[in-house]
């Protein structure tokens, strides 16, 4: 796996800390000889000469040199005419070096820090130097007049931030990486590498574990509601996308309860757009006020995010951050709120206009301006974290394994077409037919994995031109009469496997579903009764036996029949599937077999099985800090939230009224499935490897069971199954059959004078090529 972690922990340690320690010393120690009497006293005497004794006009030089001074400390009063000034001086210098130090310690990362930050660092740390000289001279220094307020405010700032561009210059310079430091960034990158290579190369897509893993029945559908409020994007597209398209069909979703997940989809919008509304408030309060102090709120987030110290190292797990890093986060945001009326008060002394005063918040010395941010911003932060409270609660409460079967359904709102829809969806999931839109028709069951096809002769037993044949020569039947006894082979495989497997501790054949499904165009079923019905929009989600052996007897245009065959496992967390499609044409028995593996729930959305009784109070201080940047988030995107939510019943009216039109005027309305509830929640990558395993073994043991059920089928019947044997034999072996022509499958090529040289890209799933030549 490559170093043991101790010693990674140990080449950290001794990379990082040493060289961060040394260069914020070189920091330090370049500041404060800038500032030393023997710097300064030169720079001081060129000042008066070129600007009070030669009245020189070169502005710029001259705010140059009045930068220069902001470092500046003494150790004699002679140059400041009193003590106290002296003292001020020089504090104000200890706040600038201490405020470099503050940002340069959250800058380093052990690669070069961003340019643009270290600048903001550098103007911001010169920034509350002059506040705090100002400050201090204000209170402390009473013989010593300063200029005047407007012309005193302006040398400040630009003395701030010409001194600050500097500094931050040097401090871009400072945290740079040079070639061959072993910093935590190269680390973990080598770490990242040395975890691929041992993992199979670039090409693998399977993650180690970071959650638990489903292993009950019911564990997606719980796992599903959970995302609800986990997830918002979610919520939103299974409202918006499945719920309020009521013309479009409803997309299965194996071992999913869709009506739990779409009520519990609606219950989280609901909560979190009564937290919008709250933070709408607080929003506003700041635009009215003081519209420019809503960039407060990125200051805010800004400082007490990085208050939290240094990072965990640990690698195999998480934990909750202590008390140390709660109360420097609260001291971070202490001072920024005293940061705050500064600023407040100083823009307070700036000569502008009325507008440019709104604006700004410089009115009544800044106070209602800097009083209202900081109200807001307590009010954000009290809001999201009782709504991050209200979504733990529940979580804990009713979506535990234990107590989710328990739980009644939420209620949804009284609406009328919401009730209807929701008898669709109910429909759609216990249904028959899946109506399609686009190209592939297996939505909700994942892109294919691995497909083949066989034709087979249907010729007599015996001698391949006839003679030699039994006589009567063999039985007819119907393609329906091969499926039955396919669906009635499985379903025995299933009954007969399940006792074995219990005998072992394990039942994977238990879960086992044969079930035949329909699949058909949407924008092919506008025309065609089975598919329509007048009452509703979406089309029909059932069809009678008869209507199911019809299609069946003929497989032509866009409405086909496939048997059906899924294993859910790890309780439906991974769901393999096999279509298998029939058709006697031409004297030739046809089967089409489409493997698909439905992957397993985003790791995110497992977050209920690490719940376990009562929030602690280790829990609960990393959701007060969790909660900081989520209230920016939170907060800037409210009012659109809030907006958009209440507006949902005029927009979802609006648009089944341009639907309705669209119905009427198109010929080929697509009333088509987009989108899949199951798939919208799917994983990029496994979280077991047996996952993986587990799902290629039923795949298997699907094929071969239908490849023996077959040969039974014709063997009874008295048809000679010798050149179903040898394409069986393929299929089995290399899972492939070459009629004529080249294939290239992985890195094999098939066919006369064949080659292959194939480069194939990262892929998830369980059917994740590996990339490779061959000849």
């Amino acid at each position: 796996m490559g170093e043991p972690q101790v010693f990674m922990s140990r080449r950290r340690e001794s990379g990082t800390r040493p060289g961060l320690r040394g260069r914020l010393t070189l920091l330090v120690l370049l500041v404060v000889l800038a500032g030393s009497p023997w710097a300064q006293r030169p720079l001081s005497d060129y000042y008066n000469q070129k600007f009070y004794i030669e009245l020189s006009d070169d502005t710029f030089l001259r705010w140059l040199v009045e930068a220069a001074f902001l470092p500046r400390w003494e150790v004699s009063a002679e140059r400041y005419g009193s003590t106290s000034s002296l003292v001020v001086n020089d504090l104000a210098v200890l706040v600038l070096l201490a405020g470099l130090v503050f940002f340069a310690r959250r800058l380093w990362t052990g690669r070069a820090a961003r340019p643009l930050r270290c600048l903001a660092a550098g103007v911001l740390a010169s920034a509350l130097a002059n506040l705090s000289w100002w400050g201090l001279h204000e209170a402390f220094v009473d013989n010593v007049p300063l200029a005047p307020a407007d012309l005193l405010v302006k040398d400040l700032l630009r003395s701030s931030l010409l001194f600050g561009l500097a500094a931050g210059a040097l401090l871009a310079l400072l945290t740079a990486g040079p070639p061959g430091t072993v910093t935590k960034g190269s680390v973990g990158a080598m770490t990242a590498r040395l975890g691929r290579w041992s993992k199979g190369g670039l090409g693998m897509t399977t993650a180690p574990v970071h959650m638990p893993v489903g292993s009950a029945p019911g564990d997606v559908t719980r796992y599903l509601c959970a995302a609800a409020y986990v997830d918002e994007n979610f919520a939103d597209r299974v409202v918006e996308d499945i719920l309020a398209d009521e013309a479009g069909a409803v997309a299965p979703s194996p071992e999913v309860d869709l009506v739990t997940v779409v009520r519990h989809c609606l219950t989280a919008q609901e909560m979190r757009h009564r937290r919008d509304q709250r933070l709408t408030g607080a929003f506003a309060l700041v635009a009215v006020f003081a519209p420019l102090w809503l960039l407060f709120f990125t200051l805010f987030l800004s400082t007490t995010r990085r208050a939290a110290g240094r990072p965990s190292l640990a690698t195999r797990g998480r934990h909750q951050p202590g008390n140390r890093v709660l109360v420097g986060t609260a001291v971070a945001a202490g001072f920024t709120v005293l940061f705050a009326f500064a600023i407040g008060f100083a823009l307070s002394t700036l000569p502008t206009p009325a507008f440019v005063s709104w604006l700004l918040g410089s009115y009544l010395a800044g106070v209602p301006a800097a009083l209202v941010s900081v109200a807001a911003v307590a009010l954000a932060y009290m809001t999201v974290v009782r709504h991050e409270l209200a979504v733990d609660e529940l979580l804990r409460t009713t979506m535990t394994r234990e107590a989710f079967s328990q739980q009644p359904r939420p209620t949804v709102p009284p609406r009328k077409w919401m009730a209807d829809r929701l008898a669709a969806v109910r429909e759609a999931q216990d249904g028959n037919v899946t109506v399609y839109s686009g190209y592939t028709p297996f939505v909700g069951y994942s892109p294919a994995a691995s497909q083949w096809s066989l034709a087979v002769p249907l010729l007599p037993a015996g001698d391949p031109v006839g003679k030699g044949a039994r006589p009567g020569g063999p039985q007819t039947f119907a393609v329906t009469e091969l499926v039955d006894h396919v669906r009635a082979w499985l379903s025995a495989t299933a009954t007969r496997g399940v006792p074995d497997a219990a005998a072992n501790g394990d039942a994977p054949l238990g879960s086992l579903v044969v079930e035949d499904r329909v699949f058909a165009s949407g924008t092919a079923v506008g025309d065609d009764e089975r598919f329509i019905r007048a009452r509703s929009l979406s089309p029909v989600a059932r069809l009678s036996a008869e209507e199911v052996a019809g299609i069946m007897r003929h497989p032509s245009g866009a409405v086909r029949h496939c048997l059906a065959v899924h294993v859910p496992l790890w309780g439906g967390d991974v769901v393999p599937s096999v279509f298998l499609h029939f058709s006697t044409e031409g004297g030739t028995l046809h089967l089409h077999c489409s493997n698909h593996v439905l992957g397993p729930v985003r790791a995110d959305f497992h977050v209920v099985d690490r719940l376990r009784g009562p929030l602690s109070a280790d829990a609960r201080r990393g959701l007060l800090l969790d909660a900081v940047p989520g209230m920016g988030r939170a907060f800037f995107a409210a009012p659109f939230r809030a907006l958009r939510q209440a507006r949902f019943e005029e927009r979802h009216s609006r648009r089944m009224g341009d639907e309705l039109k669209a119905l009427q005027q198109d010929p080929v309305y697509d009333f088509g499935a987009r989108l899949s509830i199951r798939e919208l929640a799917v994983s990029p990558n496994y979280q077991n490897y047996f996952q993986v395993v587990d799902a290629t073994r039923i795949t298997s043991l699907v094929e071969r069971h239908t490849l023996a059920a077959i040969r039974e089928f014709l063997d009874a019947r008295g048809y000679d199954i010798t050149d179903f044997r040898a394409q069986q034999q393929t299929i089995l072996n290399q899972g492939l059959i070459q009629q004529g022509g080249t294939s290239i499958i992985g890195n094999q090529a098939i066919g006369t004078h064949a080659t292959a040289t194939q480069h194939v890209p990262q892929q998830s799933g369980a059917a994740a090529p590996v990339a490779g030549s061959g000849t």
